[in-house]
């Protein structure tokens, strides 16, 4: 059995043509390995929460944080950012003082944050917990904040507001 020179079958590649069949294939095989990083990555975020109660992510702008620690500044006590996402809230909110922050968030790959406060130098003050931002208690809370899509606010605002869940004089943003 003759072995073949590597830099040989190397230029053979090389010099070859694909057709519209490998091109194919090549192409059907990477939208398959997409969608199976989709469903077994990304997905399951979504799986546990009704379809009408899940929200998109949307990162949040450099000025709605601006406007969230505006209105929090100056108010003691625990922080908690439901639906956290990338983190950007609780690691801005934590280096404002507004101590402990944490933030939910229900996605596994959003929870990224954790990197994000590691680089900054706050891991070890910051907490983000993989939760539904449907099912957290925020008995002990004083400062909420969460994001919700237009269509989410009328089905999940008022059962979050109405809940006896929260503390007296918690301010929901």
């Amino acid at each position: 059995m003759e072995q073949d020179d590597p830099a040989e079958a190397l230029t053979e590649l090389r010099e070859r043509r694909l057709g519209a069949l490998e091109l194919l294939q090549a192409a059907a095989g990477s939208g398959l390995a997409a969608y199976a990083v989709w469903a077994l990555l990304l997905q399951p975020g979504f799986r546990r929460v009704p379809l009408r109660l899940q929200v998109p992510y949307i990162g949040a702008s450099a000025r709605q944080v601006e406007h969230v620690l505006s209105l929090l500044r100056g108010r003691p006590g625990k922080t908690v950012d439901l639906g956290s996402g990338d983190g950007r809230i609780v690691l801005a909110a934590h280096r404002c003082g507004l101590r402990p922050a944490v933030g939910y968030e229900l996605n596994p790959w959003l929870v990224l944050a954790r990197l994000h406060a590691w680089r900054a130098g706050c891991a070890g003050s910051v907490c983000y917990r993989r939760k539904d931002l449907w099912k957290v208690s925020l008995r002990d809370c004083r400062n909420v904040s969460v994001f919700l899509a237009p269509s989410v606010v009328g089905l999940g605002l008022p059962a979050l507001l109405g809940s006896s869940s929260h503390t007296p004089g918690c301010l929901l943003l």
